[in-house]
């Protein structure tokens, strides 16, 4: 009669690990945290810092890039025919700057002999 309750212990026993095993994923299913709460979107003329989650104004903005690929050599980018390779980076990055700048902004005022400015 020994043998057979210490053959019903150990059964009920792994019987206790399986059901413990199978339920591990449900209650880890369960206890996942929720999603956080989304961050408000940013004004107009700034973007979300990915480090300080807050929102910082633009730096540059985004005029798309100066270089261009030729067919004949997809892997060199060039501005204006000039390849961008190390012994003419200088240029590249001049030229580069050249495209960037923007265009000469005419004041609006004018100079006269009155004291006041229009």
């Amino acid at each position: 009669m020994a043998s057979s309750s210490f053959a019903i212990r150990r059964h009920l026993l792994i019987g206790a690990f399986v059901v413990a095993a199978a339920a591990a994923p449900v209650v880890a299913a369960y206890s996942m945290p929720e999603p956080g709460i989304p961050v408000a979107q940013c004004t107009g003329g700034e973007e979300p810092d990915q480090f300080t989650t807050t929102c910082v104004p633009f730096m540059v903005p985004n005029a798309g890039s100066p270089y261009t690929t030729t067919a004949a050599n997809p892997d060199v980018p060039e501005i204006d025919g000039i390849p961008c390779i190390g012994h003419n980076s200088g240029q590249c990055i001049g030229l580069a700057e050249d495209q960037a700048l923007i265009p000469n902004v005419t004041p609006r005022s004018t100079v006269s002999a009155s004291p006041t400015v229009t």
